[in-house]
């Protein structure tokens, strides 16, 4: 069994989520029979004591309070860790986006999740869509802009989404839970809606509203991911926005959807086809539309989804056989496979070079 750093917390606004969703994880790599770290992250971003984030975990604490130090002089508490393997839960900005697995990476530390492209690129949703529709997979219609392009030609940017029919959804380009959507039903509402999704993201998108489900699925492996059972998402509000998911808790959440076949079959491939081509490896929550027609619609890629006790993607793995326990289990396998691997490309790169030198 390994020494495991569990990272939690961050400054996104997803912080105390990630709090109750590292208490999930611990308890199950526990239970798995690994000896957990407590890695905490203050919202200001500065790394706090294993003893701090401890207590968090145990339930003391709902979120983490800085302890005043400058965040590049509170790395040592990770570097003094000295765990074998990273497992991040730091949800939202800086934490699924790249950045914690670029420092992970910089410390060739394993790490459970994603790399760093991977995440970088599923993180922004303009970024993430243009690389599906590459490929081929099919995804919401909508169209983007700069914000600095909105602010200087704002009636030319509103003319691009004027072929997509109401209702619209604006969204920052970069975040998660819903922080910063706006759903629009009449056009003349769509400049306000851009201009304050603008306030969360450099780069807005604006996307046809679709009719019908709300979808997802889990997706575990690296070389050869394989899809979970499916869920449905039934929102209490207008849709599943930042106060549905967090502060009225009026969403219902169905496990698993009652879905033909056929349907889930196509559903399941679509997760682990937008799984592969957006390089993911580890862990990923595919979100997808289904329309009443039967058109299945990508909405997004979740690298670090929500890991509480009632979240989908643990849930959905449970329905397929595989406990919380095993699962987090696996999650550190795969982590070590592909750092091993990685350590292999390394020392071909190296092998390679030297080979060029011996022939000086």
């Amino acid at each position: 069994m390994a020494r495991i750093g569990l990272v939690f917390g961050g400054r996104s606004v997803e912080h105390e989520v990630s709090v109750v969703s590292a208490r999930t994880v611990g308890q199950a790599l526990a239970d798995a029979g690994h000896e957990v770290v407590a890695l905490g992250i203050a919202r200001d971003g500065s790394w706090l004591p294993p003893e701090v984030g401890g207590a968090a975990l145990e339930g003391s604490l709902d979120q983490l309070a800085s302890a005043g130090e400058p965040v590049a002089a509170s790395l040592r508490h990770l570097l003094e860790a000295r765990v074998e393997v990273l497992f991040p839960i730091a949800h939202g900005t800086r934490g699924e986006d790249g950045c914690l697995q670029g420092l992970a990476e910089m410390l060739d530390l394993p790490y459970v999740g994603c790399d760093v492209p991977s995440s970088a690129v599923t993180m922004d949703k303009v970024l993430c869509k243009l690389v599906l529709e590459n490929a081929g997979l099919p995804v919401v219609p909508g169209t983007s802009f700069a914000r600095h392009r909105f602010e200087a030609f704002p009636q030319e940017c509103l003319r691009q989404a004027e072929e997509l029919p109401l209702p619209l959804f604006v969204k920052p380009a970069v975040g998660g839970s819903s922080v910063g959507i706006r759903k629009v039903t009449e056009r003349q509402a769509l400049g306000e809606a851009v201009e304050f999704a603008s306030r969360f993201s450099d780069r807005v998108l604006v996307e046809q509203g679709m009719g019908g489900r709300e979808l997802e699925c889990a997706v575990l492996g690296n070389e050869k991911p394989r899809a979970s059972a499916v869920g449905e998402i039934v929102s209490g509000r207008d849709f599943y926005d930042y106060e549905d998911k967090y502060l009225e808790d009026g969403a219902q959440l169905i496990a698993p959807a009652e879905l033909s076949g056929q349907v889930e079959a196509r559903l399941r491939r679509l997760a682990v086809d937008a799984f592969r081509v957006t390089g993911c490896s580890g862990l990923a929550r595919v979100d997808f539309f289904l329309e009443d027609n039967g058109r299945l619609a990508i909405n997004e890629i979740n690298t670090l989804p929500g890991f509480t006790a009632i979240s989908m993607y643990p849930r959905l793995w449970e329905l397929s056989g595989l406990p919380r326990p095993s699962l987090a289990d696996r999650l550190v396998e795969l982590a070590v496979k592909r750092y091993r691997q990685r350590q292999r490309l390394d020392r071909g790169i190296i092998d390679w070079l030297g080979s060029l030198e011996a022939r000086e």
